[in-house]
């Protein structure tokens, strides 16, 4: 697998991972190549699930996982290429796919980004490498509509990416209040999320609102905390998979609601695999993962999140 890498655990991460425990249990080798990005920043997130799943298996499993942080043009690359029976790329990223191709190894992509129209060399390189995949899954309707939207080609399709999901049952009558799940970066709605809160008139206790995660926003969200003494919130930093899967269960409400043409939000299809229902903005794929039942608002309006 090869994989665009913010060093930062996050979706694409989950679902290589969660792709990578179910093919060791078939007796597939898996070599994940984190292809370092601008603005790429380690933190460790991705070394702590990686241990977590791979301390979950048996050793023998375990022994055939490789993964490792490439740059741009990597000789390590070509070779794992060539090396490989199959290569599956995660985004339509050209370097690998075109090796591939060139290396005459079968190439699968899965397309997690809706495609931008901007006229640019790096859009056409993914318009190319895109094409060229054998097979392509595109994670939600929207992204795929973007990619093509008049025609579907052969050989794509939509397949939403998962994690490891959450699985057990708490009675909701002991479940308690919200639960936010992602990255604390702008545009992810979490500015509008704690004004919403802030504006409500609930019991802190009945009704917390927990945030899992961290990012650039952390000082702004604190600052915000200390100004308007919101007792109900909590903030759990990054947690592991069964804390988080936990969390999920417990909650009333999952919440997500960004305004950034989101391209699937996997928290919601977390959600509803433990029966939460979820409340999430109309905004991009989240108005197929967060389903029928979803309650939603419209896209970065403080105001209808908090109705």
């Amino acid at each position: 697998m090869v994989a665009p890498c913010l060093g930062k655990f996050g979706g694409i991460e989950a679902f290589c991972l969660a792709l990578a425990e179910d093919l060791l249990s078939k007796d597939a080798s898996v070599t994940i190549l984190r292809k370092k990005v601008a603005g790429f920043a380690p933190n460790g997130s991705i070394e702590d699930a990686e241990t977590e799943t791979l301390d979950a298996l048996p050793k023998q499993q375990a022994a055939r996982f490789v993964s490792a942080y490439i740059p741009r043009l990597s000789l390590r690359l070509l070779g794992e290429i060539r090396t490989a029976h199959l290569v599956h790329v995660h985004n339509s990223l050209f370097e690998a796919i075109s090796i591939s191709k060139l290396s005459g190894k079968p190439c699968v992509a899965t397309i997690y980004n809706w495609r931008r129209r901007n006229l640019s060399a790096r859009n056409l390189a993914w318009s190319v490498a895109a094409a060229l995949a054998d097979r392509r899954w595109y994670i939600s309707e929207f992204v795929w509509d973007s990619w093509e939207p008049n025609q579907r080609r052969s050989g794509s399709a939509r397949l939403p990416v998962v994690s490891r999901m959450p699985t057990g049952h708490h009675p909701p009558e002991k479940r308690r209040g919200f639960l936010f799940i992602g990255r604390w970066i702008p545009n992810k709605g979490l500015q509008i999320l704690l004004q919403a809160y802030a504006s409500l008139d609930i019991d802190p206790d009945e009704w917390p609102l927990t945030l899992v995660g961290d990012g650039p926003l952390r000082p702004e969200v604190e600052h915000f905390l200390r100004d308007h003494q919101l007792p109900g919130v909590r903030l759990a930093g990054f947690v592991s998979d069964d804390e988080r899967h936990r969390l999920t269960r417990e909650a009333k409400w999952m919440v997500t609601p960004p305004h950034t043409n989101e391209d699937l939000g996997l928290t919601p299809l977390e959600a509803r695999t433990v029966g939460v229902p979820c409340i999430v903005s109309e905004d991009g794929g989240l108005k197929e993962t967060g389903g029928p039942h979803a309650l939603r608002c419209r896209p970065g309006e403080v105001a209808d999140l908090s109705r």
